[in-house]
């Protein structure tokens, strides 16, 4: 059985990965809001313009050729097509359009305002309620982090793709590094370098943001106990990578380390990740160039009675979803978040996935579990 060594696990979490606390994930986001523009007086203002934005996208994704399942559509593209309009004369591009769509015109508002107060109704509803969980006890199955570090036995590098704080919360009580000085609260990449004097169990990466990050006065990123402390216009995340990967810290320093970490792994564990952000793939896509006996782990729910049936789609989708041709780096399991990370997150099962003789061997076949 292979032992793995130092830097050679890397885990990514996406949105699938908080469900089971209790936090939707950005397609039933998409169903909410579309619930409350038919249904909730304060949002049936926006039920015109957001089923103009909504049709647009897809419309968008089918001169491309991608329709039905295919057409990434969710939260983050919404709010991201919603703020790139809201620049209106300010965008880079401005110049160059002879005319904005008439009926945009028509149902945006005077200066494009509905536009601008349908991006931040949703961010509102999404950091007060969707990502605002009163009992932090349902997300106790993170706790399975703290297990494999301790077994593994070197610091584990952690990166997600979500705002919420199950995490840490659940984490608590571990060296756990989340890249800010401890006096100052403020944000110092330098808090990632290993400190054997300062050993930290888990190096959490929040490559979008987090919940309670915010800038203070003068531009530093810092953090507050309480999120209700910090407006929502002012909360330092970003609504995926590819559209708002901005050039200031954190967001192009935690970008760069899953670049550098992918690179160093073995093994690539996504759990609950969907593949909807382009330049996560892009990342992941050459970290599996980069070495043919690297492994990328999907973990998610397939759903279905014919497992093996549906672990070669899934397979096939994450590969055209990253694009990358080889098919045999790319494992599937079936597995909700909470089961996976409580109970079959162990290095035994990682191990099991590159099969060999000998332990010096590299890893030259892979099967799926």
């Amino acid at each position: 059985m292979y032992a793995f060594k130092r830097n050679e696990i890397v885990i990514l979490l996406g949105a699938g990965a908080s469900v089971d606390a209790g936090i939707p994930h950005s397609g039933e986001m998409i169903r909410q809001v579309e619930k409350l523009v038919k249904e909730d007086r304060d949002w049936e203002r926006f039920r015109d313009i957001y089923n103009f934005m909504r049709s647009s996208i897809y419309h968008s994704d089918g001169v491309r050729g991608r329709f039905g399942d295919e057409v990434n559509y969710n939260i983050e593209r919404l709010v991201n097509t919603l703020e790139e309009i809201r620049k209106k004369q300010e965008h880079t591009l401005y110049p160059f359009v002879g005319a904005w769509n008439p009926t945009l015109v028509e149902l945006a508002g005077r200066n494009f305002a509905l536009v601008g107060e349908l991006s931040s109704a949703i961010v509102k509803k999404l950091r007060q309620q969707w990502i605002a969980l009163e009992d932090y006890g349902s997300a106790d199955y993170f706790r399975g982090l703290i297990d494999f570090q301790a077994n593994y036995q070197h610091p584990l590098r952690v990166f997600t793709l979500n705002y919420d704080l199950c995490v840490e919360k659940a984490c608590a009580g571990v060296a756990l590094e989340r890249g800010f000085n401890s006096h100052t609260r403020k944000w110092d990449w330098r808090q990632f370098d290993d400190n054997d004097n300062d050993p930290r169990a888990i190096f959490l990466y929040k490559l979008h943001g987090s919940n309670d990050w915010t800038y203070d006065k003068v531009g530093s990123l810092t953090f507050y106990d309480e999120t209700s402390r910090i407006e929502d216009h002012a909360a330092a995340i970003i609504f995926g990578t590819t559209y708002k990967l901005q050039h200031r810290d954190p967001f192009l320093f935690l970008a760069y380390e899953f670049r550098r970490w992918t690179l160093e792994a073995r093994i690539i564990v996504c759990i609950g990740y969907g593949f909807g952000d382009e330049h996560i793939n892009k990342i992941i896509q050459q970290a599996l160039n980069g070495d043919e006996h690297r492994l990328l782990l999907s973990v998610s729910p397939l759903f279905s009675q014919n497992l093996e049936a549906a672990r070669a789609q899934k397979q096939r989708m994450i590969a055209q979803a990253i694009e990358h041709d080889n098919l045999n780096q790319i494992v599937c399991c079936d597995s909700f978040a909470r089961d996976f990370i409580k109970n079959q997150l162990t290095l035994d099962y990682l191990a099991s996935l590159f099969p060999c003789s000998d332990e010096n061997e590299l890893f030259p076949i892979v099967r799926n579990e």
